[in-house]
């Protein structure tokens, strides 16, 4: 059943007393939701805080939440970002990095995207999108969502194939785990001066902006408005989800990165640095004392969000050297599903379909970067 604040939904369920029932959570506070995210199953992501739900609020989206209950126990959590598709009439419902559910329970699966469908139809979406972290290797789940409509999107939203760093060894451990250049260059940077600073106030995070408006430049990746940047990372800091460091010589910034935490996790989400100085491998050392950082904050995952997807590694690559970087760190490859499309209304989804990858290049000429993230 779909629970929401004025009615009760069947879902198709043939049993008297289903075990599973799915709930809107209209009513629900940051901490009950951020709470049931992070004991959901696989501890979920910070992209299914409350917090970046209500920030994606203020640029037009919708953050709709979906609770999964067994005998009145959490037992998996979702939350779908609606948004306005015109011209195309409709709406498109996308679960950034989610849903978290017990993708092993058949049952469970089915009854959360029975009210999925039901939600969808409410919002008037003809797609719903999915990102789900499962594995490629999970035929099981991958069979079983293709059975109940679920197709390969056009698109990847967000990066496919992520690089995990197990934290919960000692430092030596983490060491010896690493590409033994990737030592070489964390001891270089120490030894000439190399320092990593945190620093989470407004000038510093100008700061950033200015490195990665360099990096940008340098290494030829999209850059949002700075204005975008500034109000996400405003929401996450009054949240408590985002860190700021600096690696520095002589008082100069060399390279930065922005972190964002969330139960067990954090994630690399930017990181920039300067044209300057780089023989004194500054982003190593930044690196290494972030996860170092993490590790006296209880974190013991740290996830570095991007890297080529199994097919795509090749050496002429544009984006193999940030690869090779951070695969020197000792991290574990995992490549997902990525972005599936249930189609809901069959006519306006095929038009959607067909015409996303002009929306996506019209979106980034009116506004810079990708209206998804």
């Amino acid at each position: 059943m779909l629970y929401t604040d004025t009615a009760i939904v069947a879902v198709g369920s043939d049993k008297a007393a289903p075990r599973y029932s799915l709930r809107e959570a209209r009513s629900v506070t940051q901490v009950e939701w951020d709470r049931w995210v992070e004991g959901s199953p696989g501890g979920g992501h910070i992209l299914q805080s409350y917090e970046w739900g209500e920030f994606k609020r203020t640029q037009g989206w919708k953050p709709v939440r979906l609770v999964l209950e067994r005998d009145g126990e959490i037992a998996g959590i979702g939350q779908f970002l609606v948004y306005d598709t015109a011209p195309i009439p409709g709406k498109l419902m996308y679960c950034t990095k989610g849903p978290w559910l017990p993708w092993e329970d058949r049952e469970a699966v089915q009854t959360f995207f029975g009210g999925v469908r039901t939600v969808a139809e409410r919002e008037g979406a003809h797609t719903v999108k999915i990102e789900p972290e499962v594995l490629e290797t999970q035929a099981d789940v991958r069979n079983h969502l293709a059975g109940m409509g679920f197709r390969k999107a056009r698109v990847d939203l967000q990066f496919k194939t992520t690089l995990l760093v197990d934290l919960s060894p000692p430092e030596d451990e983490l060491l010896r785990r690493m590409k033994e250049k990737t030592r070489y260059n964390i001891r270089l940077a120490g030894r000439k001066g190399v320092v990593v600073r945190e620093d989470n106030s407004p000038e510093a995070r100008e700061a950033m902006y200015h490195l990665l408006r360099i990096t940008a430049e340098r290494d030829g990746f999209e850059l949002r408005p700075c204005e975008y940047y500034r109000s996400a990372w405003q929401a996450m800091y009054d949240n408590d989800r985002a860190r700021l460091f600096f690696a520095e010589h002589g008082g100069e910034r060399l390279a930065g990165i922005l972190i964002y935490t969330f139960g067990k996790r954090y994630w690399y989400m930017h990181g920039a640095s300067s044209n300057e100085k780089r023989n004194l491998m500054p982003t190593y050392l930044l690196q290494w004392e972030v996860m170092r950082w993490a590790k006296s904050q209880g974190i013991t995952c740290y996830d570095m969000v991007a890297v080529l997807n199994p097919g795509e590694l090749r050496e002429d690559h544009p984006k193999y050297g940030l690869y090779r970087f951070k695969i020197g760190f000792g991290g574990e490859v995992n490549e997902f599903l990525g972005c599936l499309d249930l189609h809901v209304r069959s006519a306006r989804a095929a038009a959607w379909h067909r015409l996303e990858p002009l929306y996506y290049r019209i979106y980034r000429k009116l506004h810079g970067g990708n209206y998804f993230y």
